[in-house]
């Protein structure tokens, strides 16, 4: 990063762009402002300062990272749905500014956190919704924030980084999917653990009740309007060790299977934070550590999927809350 893009407060991007899931590239165009340094906010320097302290740390890895405020965007930067933008996938035209860091688009998360609003509240149990949003009132910085713990939460361990340039996704030379997904849920879980390190209980809480909220509110907007799950099975995955430590659970109530959360106090929801990121340790990343090879490590993380997918119990409870969306989400969806 240069002084001049330090100093300055906005930015004007222009070239080809590409997400990271599709290879084609189109002229795109991103113009904003970077997030101002609000209190609770969190920053990549504090956010590397807490990953280099971890035990597990990669050593090769650091976040490079900052949300902003986009006032224009233009080819995938607007059509895509993803919300983070990554440098590496961002050729600038000549004699234009190059993207710094990877950029967090806080205003396009929240305008997709209020279009999946019916969803969301429809899939918790009754006043649940409410009371989350009373908590999430600060969204803002809550997106940008859960974006840092998550970047930091991918680079632990066997990073993702790494992983990628191994071929870990690809053992057979076409991407697996399981993996992809696992990963994303490691990087969740152990932002979980940074979360709890890094912020007051209250702050830390709104990492957790946002990441759930964003997990499943997403799996049930993509089953409703489109019949597709866009995160995969990474919710179904959270909903299990979410589960487990009796977290959530599943209901009927007023004629609707729907999620119950067990306590909204930030002092219990730090505590899940910390057994979910102990989790992760225990179950994914000490076990990918304990050897070398590639494969073995896939066919580590295809057991920890596959065991979650022999559990029926599991698989009913979150079908039930899932597969069943109502009239009503449609309509307001349709609205929104």
């Amino acid at each position: 990063m240069t002084d001049v893009e330090v100093i300055m407060s906005e930015f004007s991007l222009s070239g080809n762009y590409r997400v990271q899931s599709r290879r084609e590239a189109e002229p795109s165009k991103l113009i904003g402002d970077w997030f101002p340094a609000v209190e609770g906010l969190l920053d990549a320097d504090t956010v590397n300062h807490a990953l280099r302290a971890h035990p597990f740390w990669s050593r090769t890895t650091n976040v490079e990272l900052r949300p902003a405020l986009v006032t224009g965007r233009s080819g995938k930067f607007a059509t895509e749905p993803d919300i983070l933008y990554k440098r590496d996938f961002f050729l600038p035209d000549p004699g234009t500014m190059s993207m710094p860091v990877d950029i967090v688009d806080v205003r396009k998360s929240r305008k997709n956190w209020a279009a999946r609003a019916a969803c969301t509240r429809n899939l918790l149990a009754d006043g649940t919704y409410e009371r989350l949003t009373e908590r999430l009132d600060d969204l803002d910085v809550v997106i940008a924030n859960e974006y840092y713990l998550h970047e930091a939460g991918h680079f632990l361990g066997y990073d993702v980084l790494t992983k990628y340039q191994d071929g870990y996704f690809a053992p057979g030379g076409k991407t697996a999917w399981p993996l992809v997904y696992l990963e994303e849920l490691r990087a969740d879980l152990q932002a979980f653990g940074f979360g709890a390190r890094l912020l007051p209980a209250a702050q830390a809480a709104r990492i957790l009740l946002y990441n759930v909220s964003l997990r499943f509110g997403v799996h049930r907007e993509g089953i409703a309007t489109r019949g597709v799950a866009p995160y995969g099975i990474v919710p179904f995955l959270l909903f299990c060790i979410l589960r487990e430590l009796r977290f959530v659970s599943v209901a009927l109530m007023n004629d609707r299977w729907v999620i119950r959360l067990a306590n909204l106090d930030e002092f219990a929801i730090v505590r899940v934070m910390r057994a979910c990121a102990e989790h992760a340790e225990s179950e994914l990343t000490i076990p990918e550590l304990a050897t070398t090879d590639v494969i073995e490590r896939a066919l580590t993380a295809a057991k920890y999927v596959r065991r979650r997918l022999a559990d029926t119990d599991a698989i009913d409870d979150y079908a039930r809350v899932m597969e069943s969306p109502s009239t009503s989400e449609l309509t307001e969806h349709e609205q929104s």
